[in-house]
């Protein structure tokens, strides 16, 4: 639907949708191979949350996104 509309790019693993739609590594990997699969290129959003990096838990967080990805 999204090559339909003209779409080249797609935005995966945003942090509003794993915070709020409870998306996890599981789901943002199915959506980065759906992506690529069809043609788009995805743009991977990874990061943490503030509370992980008051815990000093940034590189631990990104390289889960990384590999789950």
């Amino acid at each position: 639907m999204l090559k339909d509309l003209g779409c080249t790019y797609v935005i995966i693993g945003h942090s509003e949708r794993r915070q709020f739609f409870g998306e996890t590594d599981e789901t943002v990997n199915k959506r980065m191979k759906t992506a690529l699969n069809h043609g788009l290129l995805p743009i991977f959003c990874i990061g943490e949350t503030l509370k992980e990096r008051e815990e000093g838990k940034t590189f631990p967080v990104i390289e889960r996104h990384l590999e789950g990805a």
